[in-house]
């Protein structure tokens, strides 16, 4: 949630006493509709653009 919300991912990893950046990725970030909706809208835009 804490990343969801635009938390730094490397702070958030120290806060949470993790040895490394990616496992805190590795365990806590995951795919949701709304990224995956947001993203399908940047790269539509992006293609538009190219066209």
């Amino acid at each position: 949630m804490a990343l969801a919300e635009g938390v730094d991912y490397k702070t958030l990893s120290a806060m949470l006493g993790h040895y490394s950046v990616a496992f805190t990725l590795d365990t806590y970030a995951h795919v949701t509709d709304d990224m995956i909706h947001d993203a399908a809208t940047k790269v539509s835009s992006v293609m538009k653009n190219k066209i």
